[in-house]
């Protein structure tokens, strides 16, 4: 029987650990290639950013009102979008009834006990991709001191150079809360589910405006 040279078995495993390293450095190039891009919510475009939440009343009517103060962060692989990622911020004490400061004031005295508890924060745990931009964003909601699971039905509508504000990424998404999940009990005869509708355009950072 033939015997193998004694560098052939040094020459496979020197082979080997080419192979192994070239494949780590496809790996790192494919991760470079499908970075993700972090975006800020545009809070300078007002009519374009909003907040607004429905609640029933005393089955007569739904009221409608707006949180004007919130911002965020995304964090955006467009080529996975699994891998993406949310994170925002609100400044309960800027509700405002549709432009009723009477009824916005007394909601924030009654509802949210004169804003004692002023900022509510979402940050997302998983993020479902169901084709054509529809995403399942899954997150915790922290509200009056309270943190709940919260799904949120989205789109992410739009990726592109905006005509003023440099590269943007633009989202819809609506979900549904429990007030009493989060300790809110006051007026009771309204309703319990509030229905929130989310529309951002959020700017990526390295074209972000000063």
């Amino acid at each position: 029987m033939k015997k193998s040279h004694p560098f052939a078995y040094l020459f496979a495993l020197v082979s080997f650990f080419y192979l192994f390293a070239f494949g780590c450095a496809l790996l790192l190039i494919s991760t470079y290639v499908y970075a993700v891009d972090s975006f800020e919510f545009d809070t300078k475009s007002d009519p374009h950013n909003m907040l607004m939440f429905q609640i029933d009343h005393q089955d007569y009517s739904r009221s409608i009102g707006f949180f004007k103060k919130f911002e965020g962060q995304i964090e955006l692989d467009t080529e996975n979008l699994e891998n993406s990622s949310v994170e925002a911020t609100i400044d309960i004490t800027s509700l405002d009834i549709a432009g009723h400061e009477k009824w916005g004031s007394n909601t924030l005295a009654v509802f949210f006990k004169n804003g004692k508890l002023p900022t509510a924060s979402f940050r997302s745990t998983k993020i479902e991709n169901n084709g054509d931009g529809k995403l399942i964003i899954t997150g915790n909601l922290t509200l009056m001191g309270v943190t709940k699971s919260l799904v949120l039905d989205a789109t992410l509508n739009k990726t592109g150079e905006s005509q003023s504000a440099g590269f943007k990424a633009g989202f819809s998404a609506t979900t549904q809360l429990s007030r009493k999940d989060f300790g809110i009990i006051a007026v009771p005869t309204n309703g319990d589910k509030v229905s929130i509708t989310i529309e951002i355009e959020a700017i990526k950072n390295s074209s972000f405006r000063k």
